[in-house]
């Protein structure tokens, strides 16, 4: 089914899923159990065990947060709208603003195969390569070949070229 403009996109449901999980850990877990520890049980090395664990999850939380690019926009004909995810009022890492369709070189399609330890199949990124200045823009994960149609779909659409490349996973 060819892409229809203005497409909307929104890759952030997955990096709020992975944020909302380290802020579960925190809240629901490791707050508790030192409280419990220290009022109930009155185990300070349990209390510690669990503060370090604690510190962990909030650093590991912390690069997630700097790393995983969460956006969400509206393609049109001429232009590239993306506003940043936030989760709990915290902006995500991304790209924001309005940005010419002049200023993006090509529609990329990143094809990531399944790692050779564990089962799984085969993964795609569609983005749109920025120049000049113009930051990349992810457009959708995708699985099982969907992001080989939906780049050459949105590179018809937009009048640009369409790039394939094999990544390492």
């Amino acid at each position: 089914m060819p892409v229809e403009l203005p497409y909307r996109f929104d890759t952030s449901p997955v990096v709020k899923l992975i944020l909302r999980g380290v802020v579960a850990l925190l809240l629901l877990v490791l707050v508790p159990g030192i409280m419990y520890s220290l009022l109930v049980s009155h185990s300070h090395a349990a209390a510690v065990q669990l503060l370090v664990s604690g510190l962990i999850a909030t650093y590991f939380g912390r690069l997630f947060l700097r790393n995983l690019e969460g956006s969400r926009g509206t393609i049109t004909a001429d232009a590239v709208a993306v506003e940043p995810g936030t989760l709990y009022g915290v902006r995500l890492h991304g790209p924001a603003g309005r940005f010419p369709l002049r200023d993006f070189s090509t529609v990329k399609v990143e094809r990531v195969p399944p790692p050779a330890w564990v089962e799984g199949g085969r993964h795609e990124r569609v983005s749109l390569v920025g120049t000049n200045g113009t930051p990349d823009i992810l457009i959708a994960p995708t699985s099982d070949d969907a992001g080989r149609a939906l780049g050459q779909d949105l590179a018809a659409a937009l009048g640009l070229p369409y790039q394939e490349e094999r990544v390492p996973y």
